[in-house]
């Protein structure tokens, strides 16, 4: 007995829901319109200059950070250390963050990797 309500119910709902949609989209929606003034300004991120350190600072800071490693050689020229020499792969992850901390424009790196 509840096999034979059971579907006419359910085909009876979707008739009802078929009818209900074609009806819903004959509405029409009215709305007020408001003028809206939007006015967008270009904002440019104002960032902090790059510092690069100068010539005199850099060389003098740059021996001081080379002297813990031996068997490597450093020259400053125009904003840029030029390495060279030869150098472990652990000594020199920790040498390349010092260098770096100094702020120069480049780092050359030409130094040969020894085990």
């Amino acid at each position: 007995m509840k096999k034979r309500f059971l579907k006419p119910l359910l085909f009876s709902a979707l008739i009802l829901t078929a009818m209900q949609l074609p009806a819903c989209k004959s509405k029409t929606k009215t709305t007020e319109s408001t003028d809206t003034t939007v006015t967008v300004t270009d904002t440019v991120a104002q960032t902090a200059p790059v510092v690069i350190a100068e010539d005199d600072t850099l060389s003098k800071n740059t021996v001081d950070a080379v002297k813990d490693f031996p068997g490597v050689k450093a020259e400053v020229m125009n904003g840029e250390i030029n390495l060279t020499g030869e150098i472990t792969r652990e000594k020199l992850q920790q040498l390349m963050m010092s260098l770096n901390a100094l702020h120069p424009k480049k780092i050359n790196n030409n130094l040969t990797i020894i085990k």
